[in-house]
């Protein structure tokens, strides 16, 4: 009886150990989940972000316009910097895609189907997809196509390590590209952040009509000073969403440099590949926003300057001047 109990002991232990072998095999590799986490983020970021064609449309309104030159269509003078949004946008859905199925084979999802989902759902096939002239967009264009094709791709064998080494070129290209294009609508944000100021205080704009063949002007109002409120702000806006989706993309970036290292020295499920991973995300660089130039624009004659007194001028007869007593009227 006891030995009937011993071998049955032993015959279930066999069993739990083969049974436990699979579960091994397949046991979450933390640094490929945390490089899928950072990655997440971009594809809620791209639902906003870049905006380039809203810079471009602001700059256009500010644009001084000589006197008789046709204006033209919005549509075709910003039709370059909506295909450069699409593009970019897209760039990030496949990133964040890239992210998922690196999360999902860390995790020990089946080979099989890993990552053809989320390939399909970024809506790319083929290398024509959008249609670019810039070069570097070309290339950001081709890498998309190429991730996207290698997430799809049925594997007998999900190896992490071959996954990321694969893919190493293309997020180095569409990386670069989109850090490039994030910095460069920073830039045109803020330089209409400084524009708008600038015509803000010289209260030079004018609305000029005719009446009996008289030109007769009327000067700014609270409303013209609220529309450069409104465009400030904007621009403002712009220039913040487009250097926090920058500072996520430097932190994807970072990570995933740090796993194409452990993936190339066989130590994808060490320790320290993990704690290189968050120190990576950490010492990523934090964009700081750029303060718009200063309007050296002096106020208009008898124009209150901000914070200040008048620019000159004598304040009108019988009225208070700043500050002080009502001006006395001249002796005759």
């Amino acid at each position: 009886m006891i030995k009937r109990l011993v071998v049955g002991m032993e015959a279930m232990g066999g069993l739990m150990l083969a049974l436990g072998i699979p579960a091994c095999a397949s046991s979450t590799v933390q640094s490929g989940v945390a490089v899928g986490k950072v990655g997440h983020g971009l594809s809620a970021k791209a639902q906003t972000v870049p905006q380039g064609a809203e810079v471009c449309a602001l700059g256009e309104a500010l644009a001084a316009t000589p006197p008789g030159t046709p204006e033209k269509p919005l549509s075709e003078t910003c039709n370059k910097a909506m295909k450069s949004d699409e593009l970019w946008r897209r760039s990030m859905v496949v990133l964040a895609a890239h992210a998922d199925k690196l999360d999902a084979i860390a995790s020990g999802a089946k080979p099989e189907t890993a990552g053809q989902l989320e390939a399909a759902s970024t809506g790319i096939s083929g290398n024509d997809w959008i249609q670019v002239d810039d070069p570097q967009e070309q290339a950001a264009r081709d890498a998309a196509a190429q991730l996207v094709s290698q997430m799809g791709t049925s594997a007998p064998k999900a190896d992490l390590a071959k996954v990321v080494q694969d893919a190493a070129p293309q997020v180095k290209t569409l990386c670069e590209g989109l850090t490039a294009y994030l910095d460069k609508q920073v830039k045109a944000a803020t330089d209409i952040q400084s524009e708008v100021e600038k015509k803000r205080a010289a209260h030079a704009n004018h609305r000029c009509g005719m009446l009996d063949n008289r030109t007769i002007c009327v000067s700014e109002s609270f409303v013209d000073r609220m529309v450069y409120a409104n465009v400030y702000g904007r621009a403002a806006g712009v220039t913040s969403s487009h250097l926090g989706t920058r500072d996520a993309v430097a932190a994807f970036c970072a990570a995933h440099q740090k796993l194409e290292e452990a993936a190339a020295g066989g130590k994808l499920g060490k320790d320290e590949t993990y704690l290189g991973i968050v120190e990576a995300v950490k010492s990523a660089p934090r964009s700081q926003p750029s303060e718009p130039a200063a309007s050296s624009t002096k106020p208009e004659e008898g124009k209150a300057a901000p914070g200040g007194k008048a620019g000159g001028g004598k304040p009108e007869e019988g009225k208070a001047a700043p500050g002080g007593k009502a001006a006395a009227p001249e002796k005759k």
